[in-house]
């Protein structure tokens, strides 16, 4: 029986913990490890007996894993060629033949491999790594042949056209300007593997060095093409919803006839062992705090000691809260922001990293002996069982949740099978299973040598202007040293969100007409596979309290997984005092009146089950996720934290120096400046334009009493909603709410204080943060001609996204794409953003181009626009949009999970149950008329913001005023 205890009546010495409960956290660990064997990936990792592999007479394999859930395909095709097999001075030609092979062949001129893919509902890209370059496609099960016959024509039928080639090459300089030379992770990456790598091809970029791309031919590129691009250096991976016999005759039709290639050789790479102790002081504009990265020499994950390694990089400096370095440094020493690490997945070996971002003030000498300690530890003193299990157990839960799309599947079945072939996939949770403490000690004293190793140093150059923008893109140095990965180069995403006729094909062949596949691919509205309606799916009930509760139940995957939200209406207190929710949702699981927060982290640890909480501007947000045999303890965890924190003073002065140093660095780029004076003037005067990562006075002087204040206003059971989704019984999991969130009383006692209007934004703004750092400018346009902004409750919603599709809503599809990337090359991607909440939004369309470029961009953008405004779209367009659009349903409800976010979404922007079931008729009713109409409602070329941040003089676009 769980006690009803408010904050408000908690007293300091309640926070203590009694010994005994410990103990009570200890015997259950115990318990787990005499069950720890049932915990295997075996009861429903990849079933090995279903994948089939089949070879062709040209050599091309074929990997096939039949999967009925979702009436959708999945095909990769991966070359066995990336950077590491380039010859000196043709790094990254690999990268540009993946580039050239998107120019298409006679069958599929350049832009109809993007444009017949989108209008089909499919998703398709490429990326090229040091091992592999892959293309992959996910289309609806009608119409998986575009992708064959697509990868089939580009298998041996490019052409390399010289009069694309030299404007490929400039968008692919622009494209390494954009993810190197303007990023400190990127720049960072290239000098740490000239020193981990002596004679490995590791050490060059996959994208290339920039000499090398500017000197590379089409000759040299088409050469490289023949040679490595054919069927016997080829593998067909295919997952979803098919008959293998039957797909297998359908490949044969398309692969079947292309000749094989040359017999290649199957080199071996070796680096040569490290000498001696190697530091690199890394000094960069974009680094805002030190830190400190450490890479040792490692097996793979399949070699020896390749398991225990990973083992003991999850026990070391894992981002887990857990981890023995984020435990000491972040939690108990007060010193780093965050620490990772470990021991990736790869082909030939790559190091063991350790990582720590320092907090201000923090001394890196005192932070890299800690390290060392405890490396020593490791080293010296065995590891406890309920530590070594606990990891286990993590490790098993993230494999075992894994795999849940078909895309998942396929890409681990293609990825272990480049690797270390795919008979192996169901090896590796043995081989976790296997480690001991004996070999972690073994693995740590052979591979952690403090005189062999590459030590970088990263620290801030405040000698040059700073230019990331890091906290508002998440580009920032951490993400790229977690395990010191694969530095694949991937295009520009396109947005997520029987065809051929034997007739028709004979008498092409009698007459000699050439098969226009536009025509052929066509797609037909008729034939676009709709999903099934999902408000059917959603059972109700009410708790005992009277929350609402919305049951997805499925027994397709054993997990279960909760969402909810609270409507708080506008904070009042956040316009005071900018930041107290963000303190109050980062206290919320540090403890509450039964656990400490180190007992929380050990029990969702150790069972394991994630939780998240947030908090936007006017809702609580909450989430659950675990196996089903766990969801007793995630629903009890999550319930606990949520209505009952008791914000211990000594927690907040831990979670106090993060949030400062966030706020500190808020605007400090000019980047983040840029895109911020943009923001908050479409927002002026709202509660959207407050400081989003809060103030430093509002951290340093929010009390606990405040925090207790703000929580009991807001956080109430009385405006809560639930959605459950997974693998459960409904009399069980409706006991289960009912003991945990069905017992929360807690009235809130306040109205739902009124969100004010957003204006429309009326003149011509334009602003300039000049950076001669920056190799690259960001532009950021705005638009809200709408008294009240871009709501969620508009009518018009369906056209206002086939509209912006149409307009600017792929860099390789749309209007804007087609005409600024792809045939004036004036950027290597566009980007859409209909920013839509309940209480106003606007649009936003972002590029990132050479400065030369800037103006002739923004004129182009203004010209597509008054061009739709003016001449409308057209009827093809307009039926490709809309087939995409319907296709992509499909795509959003692939599991319970997928069905329950809907269901979530809906609730959160108050529409009906059945809003999703009936997007299929509301896009259907569409026509040209509306989009034009709705192109000239919300896009205004007389009253817009531009803002740049970038190498430009402040009055250089004095013209767009």
């Amino acid at each position: 029986m769980i006690e009803e205890i408010s904050p408000m009546n908690i007293s300091k010495n309640s926070l203590l913990i009694e010994e005994s409960h410990w103990m009570n956290v200890r015997k259950f660990a115990r318990t787990w490890l005499l069950l720890a064997g049932l915990l295997s990936l075996q009861l429903f990792g990849i079933d090995n007996s279903k994948v089939n592999e089949h070879v062709l007479g040209n050599g091309l394999r074929v990997i096939t894993y039949e999967m009925h859930t979702t009436p959708i395909i999945y095909s990769r095709l991966t070359y066995n060629v990336g950077s590491k097999y380039e010859l000196p001075g043709q790094t990254g030609i690999s990268h540009i033949v993946e580039h050239m092979m998107f120019k298409g062949t006679k069958r599929f001129p350049k832009g109809t491999i993007a444009e017949l893919i989108s209008a089909n509902g499919g998703v398709f890209n490429a990326f090229t790594s040091n091992d592999i370059t892959v293309y992959y496609e996910l289309l609806p099960k009608n119409k998986i042949e575009l992708a064959f016959d697509i990868e089939s024509q580009r298998m041996y039928k490019c052409e390399f056209d010289p009069a694309e080639f030299e404007p490929e090459i400039k968008v692919i300089m622009e494209e390494r300007k954009q993810r190197t030379e303007n990023d400190a992770a990127g720049k960072k990456r290239e000098e740490v593997n000239t020193l981990l790598y002596k004679s490995h091809p590791y050490r060059n970029p996959v994208i290339g060095w920039m000499e090398d791309i500017e000197n590379i031919t089409r000759d040299q590129a088409y050469a490289h093409y023949k040679k490595y691009y054919t069927p016997n250096n080829a593998t067909l991976v295919l997952t979803g919803d098919f008959d293998t016999d039957e797909i297998l005759k359908t490949v044969k039709k398309y692969f079947g006839k292309i000749p094989n290639g040359p017999e290649l050789e199957n080199p071996r790479f070796f680096n040569v062992e490290q000498e001696g102790k190697k530091n690199l002081e890394f000094k960069h504009p974009d680094i805002l705090n030190e830190s400190i990265s450490m890479y040792f020499a490692a097996p793979t994950r399949f070699q020896e000691d390749g398991a225990a390694l990973y083992v003991l990089g999850n026990i070391l400096c894992s981002r887990s809260a857990t981890s023995r370095l984020n435990k000491r440094l972040v939690r108990q020493e007060k010193m780093c922001k965050s620490t990772g690490g470990g021991l990736g997945f790869s082909k030939d070996p790559r190091p063991f990293s350790i990582y720590a971002s320092l907090l201000p003030d923090a001394s890196l000498e005192e932070v890299e002996t800690i390290i060392w300690e405890e490396i020593d530890s490791l080293k010296n003193y065995p590891v406890a069982d309920y530590d070594l299990q606990k990891i286990k157990n993590k490790i098993a839960f993230k494999e075992l949740t894994g795999d849940q799309y078909i895309s998942d599947v396929g890409n681990r079945i293609a990825t272990y099978d480049n690797y270390v072939r795919w008979q192996h996939i169901n090896q590796w949770d043995d081989m976790v299973a296997a480690v001991t403490k004996e070999d972690i000690m073994r693995a740590a004293n052979q591979y952690f040598d403090e005189d062999k190793l590459v030590l970088c140093y990263s620290l801030p150059d405040s000698s040059a202007k700073v230019s990331d923008s890091s906290l508002e893109a998440g580009n920032n140095e951490e993400n790229e040293d977690a395990t010191h990965g694969s530095d694949d180069i991937a295009e520009p995403e396109i947005d997520f969100e029987d065809d051929v006729a034997s007739k028709s094909g004979l008498l092409s062949r009698l007459f000699g007409r050439k098969e226009d596949v536009r025509d052929l691919y066509k797609p037909r509205l008729s034939e676009v596979l709709a999903p099934s309606p999902i408000a059917s799916l959603v059972d109700s009930f009410k708790l005992d309290n009277g929350v609402p509760v919305y049951l997805v139940e499925s027994h397709d995957f054993p997990t279960v997984y909760i969402m909810g939200f609270i409507e708080t209406g506008r904070l009042v207190e956040d316009a005071e005092n900018p930041g107290i929710r963000i303190f109050t949702n980062s206290m919320l699981p540090r403890g509450t009146t039964k656990h400490t927060y180190e007992e929380l982290l050990e029990e969702r640890s150790f069972t394991p089950y994630q939780f998240d909480f947030g908090q936007s501007w006017n809702k609580i947000v909450f989430t659950g996720y675990s196996l089903n045999q766990d969801a007793d303890k995630m629903l009890q965890g999550t319930y606990e934290i949520l209505s009952e924190p008791t914000f211990p003073e000594e927690e907040m002065d831990k979670v106090r120096p993060h949030l400062i140093s966030n706020a500190k660095n808020f605007k400090k780029t000019e980047t983040m400046q840029a895109f911020y004076t943009m923001f908050e003037q479409v927002f002026e005067g709202h509660q959207y334009a407050l400081p989003y990562a809060g103030t430093v006075a509002t951290f340093e002087n929010t009390t606990r009493d405040d925090l207790i204040r703000f929580y009991n206003k807001y956080y109430s059971p009385d405006r809560l909603k639930m959605v459950i989704a997974g693998d459960f019984d409904r009399e069980w999991i409706q006991k289960k709410l009912n003991d945990t969130y069905g017992r929360w009383e807690h009235p809130s006692g306040d109205e739902n204080d009124g969100f004010t209007k957003i204006k429309p934004i009326q003149g011509k703004y334009v602003y300039v943060f000049n950076n001669p750092e920056y190799k690259q400018c960001r532009l950021d346009m705005a638009f809200n001609p709408l008294d009240g902004g871009i709501t969620t409750d508009i009518e018009d919603y369906e056209t206002l996204k086939i509209l912006e599709h149409i307009l600017c809503g792929s860099s390789l599809t749309s209007r804007m794409g087609v005409e600024l990337r792809d045939k004036q090359g004036l950027s290597y991607g566009i980007k859409s953003t209909l920013w839509i909440r309940e209480h106003g939004g606007y649009w936003n369309i972002r590029t990132e181009l050479d400065k030369e470029n800037v103006v002739k961009m923004i004129q182009g953008i203004f010209a597509e626009i008054e061009k739709v405004q003016k001449e409308g779209v057209t009827e093809e367009e307009l039926n490709k949009a809309k087939a995409r659009k319907i296709s992509m349903l499909t795509l959003q409800t692939r599991t319970a999970d997928d069905i329950a976010g809907i269901i979530f979404n809906q609730l959160r922007d108050k529409k009906p149950l059945d809003h999703f079931d009936r997007q299929r008729d509301a896009i259907m009713a569409v026509t040209k008329e509306d989009v034009r109409r709705l192109a000239n409602k919300y896009l205004d070329v007389n009253n817009y913001i531009i803002s740049v941040s970038g190498e430009l003089d402040e009055n250089s676009l004095d013209m767009f005023k």
